[in-house]
């Protein structure tokens, strides 16, 4: 699916050529961008928030969807003779303030960087975003958003050329294993039982309780929805005997969530109603989470948090004795 006429000047490269992406038959060569670009940009394939696929399967169905849904144009292919040398790719959502977000992900293998690659492939991704925008939601507001974490350099200088400004910052942490995890008791009143299935609706209505106020008026806010909580606690893949929920008599007052897959554990949740803060509840829950996981034989603890919520949940995860490994900023740029 080659595309015509490219609407910006292109870079002076023999036989480079931009197209659209055909199909699962470009997963392997998808791929191999991905793999080609791990020991430069210094990507941990454990992290849930590195900018890849995953796995050659994950990308072919991804492309599989892709044609299936006729959005084989919102994917954007730079190809030398015939090694693909880069690819970018769109994804959109509506926040809760109302404004249609419109992502932009795009790679280059680092050989081939430095040459107006990358730039050539973010301004068409900017021009079809714009023209999506005004297709899909006319006259509603809409922005660009782009990711580069804090060790994919070339990724960042680009993006701060363009215009692009970071709007916050998901920060990536891990357990130091060789500090003991403290011991906090539970506020006065305050008692853990064993989770059952039918308490997950309330888990889920006291998580989106918790992140009413973490943005103002909506903006930015992820899917902190009570159904769409609900349907991540349904996933059969938890364990509920590693959750610690916290009641007051017949509230459930707040969670600390974890996973285990593969030897390693995500704490993916850490919340507290507003009514019952600052009294060392997530604190506490937080440490029997943890001596839990560490009574399991599990040395490798992760989680995630926004740099800057108002709850400083980044003090806490570091007074337990997680530090920070990696940054992960996202930018936002106006249509404007």
């Amino acid at each position: 699916m080659a595309i015509a006429a490219y609407p910006f000047d292109a870079p002076d490269i023999a036989s480079l050529g931009f197209r659209h992406v055909r199909g699962e038959g470009d997963a392997d060569a998808l791929y191999a961008v991905h793999l080609g670009r791990m020991t430069h940009d210094e990507i941990d394939p454990s992290s849930n928030f590195e900018d890849v696929p995953g796995s050659r399967e994950r990308l072919r169905t991804s492309l599989s969807k892709a044609v299936a849904e006729n959005r084989q144009d919102q994917w954007f292919v730079a190809q030398v003779d015939e090694q693909v040398v880069g690819y970018s790719q769109i994804e959109s959502w509506l926040e809760g303030d109302g404004t249609w977000v419109y992502l932009t992900l795009g790679w280059v293998l680092p050989e081939w960087r430095g040459k107006g690659i990358g730039t050539a492939m973010l301004r068409w991704t900017e021009d079809r975003i714009r023209r999506l925008a005004a297709a899909q939601h006319p006259n509603e507001k809409a922005e660009f958003a782009a990711n580069a974490s804090s060790t994919e350099k070339e990724a960042t200088a680009l993006l701060l050329y363009e215009g692009y400004r970071v709007v916050y910052t998901i920060l990536d942490m891990r357990l130091d294993v060789s500090v003991p995890v403290p011991v906090h008791t539970l506020p006065a009143g305050i008692e853990v039982r064993p989770v059952l299935a039918e308490y997950l609706p309330l888990i889920a209505a006291s998580i989106n309780e918790a992140y009413q106020h973490e943005y103002d008026a909506g903006r930015f806010n992820e899917d902190h929805d009570a159904d769409i909580n609900l349907a991540k606690l349904r996933n059969p893949r938890h364990d509920l005997t590693l959750w610690q929920v916290a009641w007051d008599d017949s509230q459930i007052t707040g969670q600390a969530l974890s996973h285990i897959e593969n030897g390693m554990a995500e704490v993916f949740e850490v919340s507290v109603r507003p009514a019952w803060r600052r009294r060392g509840l997530a604190r506490g829950l937080l440490s029997r989470a943890l001596c839990d996981l560490r009574a399991r034989g599990v040395n490798v603890i992760r989680l995630a948090t926004n740099k800057d919520f108002r709850t400083r949940a980044k003090d806490l995860y570091q007074s337990v004795g997680f530090r920070v490994v990696k940054e992960f900023p996202r930018y936002r740029k106006s249509f404007r």
